[in-house]
């Protein structure tokens, strides 16, 4: 998968995709985010802009297992999610995160990665059931991109574009292989249509697994 380093990319990911359209004034995100930092007391330059946007969104639409909910992962837009108060995952929180950072001019990615545990049972072909993966967003922030991990509210100023290696575990879990980038799926899925897209990526993929 192409790293990001280019003015293209830039320029590019400011963009929407279909699941990420804006639907807040830029304004509105502006000044929730900016109450979360003057209560702090942080620079507006900080990543703590980054993360406070992570945080506001979390306060506002709280993680549900509901099957309803479950049921709908992959397959609704980010205003959608916002209007439901409720999310299914990870991605849906990247959904949110995206389509509010470039509202505010900010370059976002999407970024799907696979669980390496995960990805090496599939390479071997012992595991083709549950998909265990998850989805970050990528920010140009102060000149650089910066990961964000918008359904934990962490920020990683210096990753591996291609083998992601987090100071903190998710289910027990800590690398990530990247599989897809993008500004969103560019359409909606239900979970059996994504897995294989999950599969058909990961089949693309020439990495040394160990």
């Amino acid at each position: 998968m192409k790293l990001l380093n280019s003015t293209s990319d830039v320029i590019y990911y400011k963009n929407s995709g279909p699941l990420t359209q804006p639907f807040l004034e830029k304004d509105f995100v502006y000044e929730k985010v900016l109450i979360d930092l003057n209560h702090k007391q942080k620079d507006i330059n900080s990543t703590y802009f980054l993360e406070s946007l992570s945080l506001w969104i979390k306060h506002e639409v709280a993680y549900s297992n509901e099957y309803e909910i479950q049921n709908k992962k992959f397959s609704r837009t980010a205003e959608e999610i916002w209007d439901s108060k409720k999310g299914s995952g990870c991605t849906d929180y990247a959904l949110l995160f995206a389509t509010f950072a470039r509202s505010l001019d900010i370059p976002t990615t999407i970024l799907h990665t696979a669980q390496l545990e995960w990805l090496k049972r599939y390479k071997n072909k012992s595991d083709y059931f549950v998909h265990y993966g998850h989805a970050f967003c990528e920010c140009f922030f102060n000149n650089k991109w910066i990961l964000v991990d918008p359904s934990s509210c962490k920020i990683i100023d210096n990753y591996d574009q291609t083998k992601i290696i987090l100071p903190y575990n998710i289910a027990g879990n800590n690398i990530y292989i990247p599989y897809y980038r993008g500004l969103d799926f560019g359409q909606k899925l239900t979970v059996s249509e994504h897995n294989k897209i999950m599969e058909e990526k990961c089949d693309e993929l020439d990495l040394d697994l160990t």
